[in-house]
């Protein structure tokens, strides 16, 4: 996902897997040994870049996870 916030500042959010579907969704599981993040952990993140606070890449569930 990449989302330009202006001229000179992006944010490159690379989660792995996502969890937090809607109640009875069905989805393929992920790879073995891969903990999904959490979708309100992705939304945190998203909104601080478009706050301005926070511009770069973000790669991985854990670096989501610790913002």
């Amino acid at each position: 996902m990449v989302q330009e916030f202006g001229e000179n500042s992006s944010l490159i959010i690379k989660p792995a897997i996502i969890a937090g579907g809607p109640p009875g969704e069905i989805r393929p599981p992920g790879p073995p040994g891969v903990k999904p993040v959490d979708v309100e952990a992705v939304a945190k993140a998203i909104v601080a870049g478009v706050e301005g606070n926070l511009i770069g890449e973000i790669d991985g569930n854990d670096a989501i996870t610790a913002l």
